[in-house]
Parts: structure tokens; sequence; C-alpha cells
């Protein structure tokens, strides 16, 4: 059975104070929810296709109550609970300047498997645009104390540092973020990584296109004559059945006729 993680977006778009100051090189504010919802359904994404079941713990623009959603997490008996957050420090651009990256777990976890699914993240977080990695830490915060299973909240950059700012709309910062939290979730369920198929390409994820076989293997999939897993793999190395040769075949056939 299909491991199933429970998804949360931090907050509502109308919270009160979860936004950025005023970026006057854009002319507005950027709310935590622009960035945090994005990666969220970026991240659902990922995990599906990976073959990891997906639940959305505030799945509208609302701002769902904590209790809410872990309950629905509770209740569903979701494998491990993804808070996804972007961090603020003094609430202005004139202040310290904090900056980076920090994974939380409840207190007393560090060192449990919450712990090693926060290190997973964090080794694959700190891979991408560079920031400055605060470290995994624990905190008592609602999402980690009340959940019945694995969790961890990460903040992703400050909302007070302009540069970080500015990259809660970046959409390749979003999507990167998100392959980063999958690839450490797979790592610490031993679940192999799939990326994505590469716009252009074969159509799929294990058909790059200087395989020998690439250009036939997408024709035939264009024809309609080969389909691939539904995890998005085609299995250029897989022995052919005979009942799939038969429905190679008959397709043919049908092409043909």
């Amino acid at each position: 059975m299909p491991r199933l993680i429970a998804l949360d977006d931090g907050h509502g778009i109308d919270t009160p104070g979860k936004r950025t100051p005023f970026i006057p090189e854009i002319g507005m504010s950027i709310h935590e929810n622009e960035f945090n919802r994005a990666v969220v359904n970026f991240l659902k994404i990922e995990l599906e296709r990976c073959g990891f079941d997906t639940l959305l713990v505030a799945p509208t623009d609302v701002d769902t109550s904590l209790q809410q959603r872990t309950d629905l997490a509770n209740s569903r008996n979701a494998d491990a609970y993804i808070s996804v957050h972007y961090n603020a420090f003094d609430g202005t651009f004139s202040g310290e300047d904090a900056s980076g990256i920090e994974i939380f777990v409840y207190n007393g976890d560090l060192n449990n498997e919450s712990g090693k699914l926060a290190n997973a993240v964090a080794k694959y977080l700190r891979e991408g645009t560079v920031q400055n990695f605060r470290g995994v830490k624990e905190e008592n915060f609602h999402v980690l104390r009340e959940t019945n299973m694995i969790a961890i909240l990460t903040e992703n950059g400050f909302m007070d540092n302009k540069r970080e700012a500015l990259l809660m709309i970046d959409r390749a910062f979003q999507m990167e973020v998100a392959v980063e939290h999958a690839k450490g979730i797979c790592e610490y369920f031993n679940v192999a990584y799939v990326p994505a198929p590469v716009p252009g390409g074969t159509g799929f994820n294990d058909v790059p296109n200087d395989l020998y076989s690439a250009t036939a293997i997408k024709r035939a999939k264009d024809l309609g004559l080969l389909e691939g897993y539904p995890n998005g793999n085609f299995g250029p190395n897989d022995s052919l059945k005979r009942g799939d040769f038969a429905l190679v075949l008959m397709r043919l056939y049908d092409l043909l006729k």
C-alpha cells in the first residue's frame, strides 16, 4: 500500500502578518501563502509520480485551523506530515536581514524518526539555491506536537530578506524547493525518486534522448502502439511478455486496416 503524506501549506492567504514588507521593485507585498501553496501543489505532483498518496490538510486559501489540519491527518493515518513555510525576523528590510533555511521537529525528536526525515530533506535543500543553512531544530509547534505520525516543518527563506522575498514568487525556485522536499521524503522512505519527464523528450522518465532506441520508442508511443507504466517509466530493458506483444500486434493491425 502506498505511503500517505499529509501536506500543509502553512497559512491562509489573508492570515495577518504573513507577508513580506512592501517591495518597491514589484509594487506590492508577497503573501507567505503564495509561496507555500505553490510548493505544496508542486510537491503533491512530485510525490504522486514517485508512488506516494497525498493528503492536502488545508486545500483552500482560507486559514484552516491547525487543529483541523492535524485532526484530518490523524484520522487518515498519514505516514508523515510535511508543513511548508517561509520565515520572518523583524518584518522590515532594514533590520538584521536574517536569511536561510530551518527545519523543525517536535521537542525531543531530533534524534528520532522525525529528525531523520528532517535531515534527509535538509540534505537536498542545501544542494539547491545557495542559502544559509540554519540547521534542524526542535520546537513546540502544534503541527509537530499534535500529529500521530512523523512530522517536520520547513522554513525555506525569510520574507524580510529582500533577496529571499523575491524568490517566493520565482516559479523555478518554488519547483526546486518542491523537488528537494520530494527527494528527501523518497530517501527517508527508501523509495526511488522519479524525475519529471524532460519537456520535448521521449515522454518517459527512463528513456533519455540519447538512448539508441529512443526515437523508435517515442514514435511507437505517439502512434499509440506502446504504453509505459503508471509511474511514467517505459522499462526499455524489460522483457516483452507475450500478452504485451499481442497488444502491440493488434494495435498495429487496427492502425493499418
